[in-house]
Parts: structure tokens; C-alpha cells; sequence
């Protein structure tokens, strides 16, 4: 018995779903080059467009605001760069003898456990003593870490270079876009729907990624404010790599305290003055995570803590660093998208940490 046609249509319509789904990922991760600096340069539109388009409407030309807001860019970028340059150098410069200084700083609790090791690995040579054979492990040669750390700043270099172009021709054209957009619509109410989601994607991605960059940048300075009092070397470059690490959850924390520890460890002679530094950023990042963040962007910005950790190791393992920085404003896109389509109703109730009110323009 064969089953109903009804149902060989939705396997159908579900198989279909499922290839597009799947090659909308395999072009994501095999054209990153492309997507990387085209969803960045689209992102910052959403954040500057709210902002140049009062002045554009009193007369000042798109293309002139454009480059003001791209010089402006250009600039703090530059004085970041400047500020991390020596630093950032230092520490590549003394990455073969971190490891040893570190090792020399555990070393009571390394013998300690190389004792246990030694005791539980001489009784397993004792039962398979007979057992062992000779073999010979050939390995490649691969890429040196300067080798990999030269190709990756300028693989990211010219990502930038790709999405600051792509943004000045975005701010540059003003509403042309969505103007065509918009006579693209067959029906009145159509266009209207479209200008509601592209006004509320800019107003809701701008508050947010304007909040959040002013909420880093705090952060980042306090961090490095405290870490410059208890003395730690190169507290401006911790402060400054704390607030970008903060873009991204969870992750960023870690990777930030780490590396903190690791310094804080190198430079003060005892363990517990070296542990003074990584408290000093968990404080102030739970403060700011538990108290800060919710109250400034409040219920308006609420994300599922599964969906937001899920989409950054999701869009890292797509694009790595700058898919790390750029999942939750992409989330937050997709979720004022999904909120005003009827149809997509369940998929933004997933993305939402709470239930949104907002009423669909689209029927």
C-alpha cells in the first residue's frame, strides 16, 4: 500500500527545505571570503543609517556623510591598532619562552603529579612489557605559527579593506535600495510590510550594536583601569582586547581571562598576587553580563542564552573570528525578521528569551 499523495508531498516539500538548507550552508563556509565582508559592510549600514539619515534629509549629500563616517572609522581603528601594535608584538616575539617561565612556575604541582604518572605508567610497562613493538611515526611538515599568523592578518586585512568599501557604496546610495525594494512590492500593503521590517531591522540592530560597542568600551576601560592599578604590564592592550573579546559571549570571557591569567602569571613572582588580575576581570565582566547589559537593553534585545551560544560556535566554525563577532547582531537580524512573518512565528519565539508582542505586518 502505497501512502497518500498528501504526504509524499510534505516529505517532498521537507527533503527540498532540507537540501536548500544545506547548500545555503556550504556556500556560507566556501565563499566566507565573499560573505565576510558583505554581511559586516550590511551590518554597519543597519548601525549608521539611522544616523546619517536625519542629516542626508536636511541636504547634506549620502556620499559626503559616507566618508566622514568612514574616516571615522578608519581613524579609531588605526589608533587601536597603534595602541596594541608594540604589545601584541612583544608577546609573539616571546611565545617560545612562555611556556618554560610558566613551567618553572608550576613546577612543585607538575612534579607532584609527574610522580603519579611515573608510579601508574611503570605498572602498566610491567604488564605489557611484552607487548611492545618498534614503530616509526613520520610527520609532516606544516606551516610555522608566523607563517599562519602573516596569512591571517592579511586574509583579515583585506576583509576589511572589502567591507569598508562595500559600506561607503551602502551609506553613499541613502534609501536607494530599499526605495527599489519597495516598487519591487505588488501590493500597497506589501510595501508598507517591507518598509516596516527594514526600519525596525535598522532601529533595533543600530540600538543595539551602538549599545553594546558603548558598554565594551566601558568595560574595556575599567578592566584596564584595574589592571593598571594592581601593576600589570600593558594594562591599555588588556583593556582594549577585553572590550572586542566582549562581542563575543561566553567564549570571549574565557579567552580573555586566560590570557590575562597567563600574563599575570609571567610577570608577578607569587601565585596569589597573579590571581589578583583575573578576578579583578571576572568581577567587573559579571557585573557588566548580570546588571549592565540587561538593564540598557532591557526586554527589547532578549535572545535565547541556547540560541545565542549555539550561533556563535555555529557562525565560528563558519567564519571563525569574524563569525564569532558578527553571530549576535545576525541573530538579532533574523529575529526582527522572523517576528513580523506570520509564518515564522515559531522561529522567532525560539530566538526570543521571552515572548515578544509585537503584531505581524505581514498576512
Amino acid at each position: 500500500m502505497s501512502p497518500p499523495p498528501e504526504k509524499l508531498q510534505r516529505w517532498a516539500h521537507i527533503s527540498l527545505v532540507g537540501l536548500f538548507v544545506c547548500a545555503v550552508i556550504a556556500s556560507l563556509y566556501f565563499a566566507a571570503d565573499v560573505f565576510i565582508p558583505l554581511v559586516g559592510a550590511i551590518l554597519m549600514g543597519f548601525t549608521f543609517a539611522p544616523l546619517i539619515r536625519p542629516l542626508a534629509r536636511r541636504g547634506v549629500p549620502s556620499p559626503l556623510l559616507a566618508a566622514v563616517v568612514l574616516a571615522a572609522l578608519i581613524g579609531v581603528a588605526a589608533l587601536a591598532v597603534t595602541a596594541v601594535a608594540k604589545p601584541a608584538a612583544d608577546w609573539i616575539d616571546r611565545a617560545p619562552k612562555i611556556v618554560k617561565q610558566l613551567d618553572r612556575k608550576f613546577r612543585p604541582v607538575r612534579e607532584s603529579v609527574e610522580t603519579v604518572q611515573k608510579a601508574s605508567t611503570d605498572v602498566m610497562n610491567l604488564t605489557n612489557a611484552d607487548r611492545k613493538k618498534r614503530t616509526t611515526t613520520i610527520v609532516a611538515a606544516s606551516p610555522s605559527i608566523m607563517e599562519r599568523m602573516v596569512g591571517g592578518i592579511q586574509r583579515i586585512g583585506i576583509n576589511l579593506a572589502m567591507m569598508l568599501v562595500l559600506l561607503y557604496f551602502l551609506l553613499a546610495a541613502g534609501d536607494m535600495f530599499k526605495e527599489k525594494t519597495v516598487r519591487l512590492m505588488p501590493t500597497f500593503h506589501d510595501k508598507r510590510a517591507v518598509v516596516s521590517i527594514i526600519n525596525n531591522i535598522e532601529r533595533e540592530v543600530s540600538a543595539y550594536l551602538i549599545t553594546i560597542l558603548l558598554i565594551n568600551v566601558a568595560l574595556g576601560a575599567v578592566i584596564g583601569g584595574g589592571l593598571y592599578a594592581i601593576g600589570l604590564n600593558n594594562a591599555l592592550f588588556w583593556g582594549i582586547m577585553a572590550a572586542v573579546l566582549n562581542f563575543i559571549p561566553y567564549i570571549g570571557y574565557l579567552v580573555g581571562v586566560s590570557l590575562v591569567t597567563v600574563a599575570a602569571l609571567l610577570q608577578f613572582p607569587g601565585i596569589g598576587d597573579a590571581l589578583l588580575a583575573p578576578a579583578i576581570y571576572t568581577v567587573f565582566h559579571v557585573l557588566e553580563a548580570s546588571f549592565i547589559t540587561p538593564s540598557l537593553l532591557g526586554r527589547r534585545f532578549t535572545l535565547n542564552p541556547v540560541i545565542v551560544f549555539l550561533s556563535v560556535v555555529i557562525w565560528t566554525w563558519l567564519w571563525g573570528i569574524p563569525g564569532a563577532l558578527m553571530a549576535v547582531p545576525i541573530t538579532v537580524v533574523m529575529n526582527v525578521i522572523f517576528s513580523h512573518i506570520p509564518s515564522l512565528r515559531p522561529l522567532n519565539e525560539y530566538l526570543s528569551g521571552r515572548v515578544r508582542t509585537r503584531e505581524a505586518v505581514i498576512t
